[in-house]
């Protein structure tokens, strides 16, 4: 886990995300992401941004959220999480460590609320759903790898 305070670490820390669908790493990559019901994922990977720039030209572009549902995952040492945010129509998906400090979120203007989370253990693959059925399925550890290319 890095150490450093990066914009989507100070935000997570005070219940907001930044309005725009991306997947945010702790480490400070973002990524722009689009939901992809082909895709085996059910997102696509799509270009790198800076979420500090973008933060400082307009601080107001966050909302609110709420966590939802957690599920542990004790063997790895990591807590799954999904919920949603301020306007109703968003909903977000992460993963944090055991003391809930965030590793990865990915964030999605038009999904609705996720709700829920199912765990394959065997496969290392969280799938989180949400209230009007957008289906998410990534490796927990690292989302980013099974979503680039889908």
């Amino acid at each position: 886990m890095t150490t450093q305070v990066t914009p989507i670490i100070a935000l997570w820390k005070e219940r907001s995300l930044p309005i725009h669908d991306g997947l945010y790493l702790a480490t400070g990559d973002s990524y722009a992401v689009r939901l992809a019901p082909q895709a085996p994922t059910g997102v696509e990977l799509l270009d790198p941004f800076d979420l500090r720039a973008r933060l400082d030209a307009d601080p107001e572009w966050v909302t609110e959220i709420e966590l939802t549902r957690r599920l542990a995952l004790e063997a790895e040492g990591r807590v799954l999480c999904c919920g949603d945010g301020g306007y109703g129509s968003e909903g977000f998906v992460a993963c944090t460590d055991g003391d809930e400090e965030l590793e990865w979120v990915m964030y999605f203007e038009h999904s609705n609320p996720f709700m829920d989370i199912s765990w394959d253990a065997t496969r290392r693959r969280a799938t989180f759903t949400s209230t009007s059925d957008v289906r998410i399925t990534v490796n927990a550890l690292a989302p980013w790898w099974e979503t680039a290319g889908s």
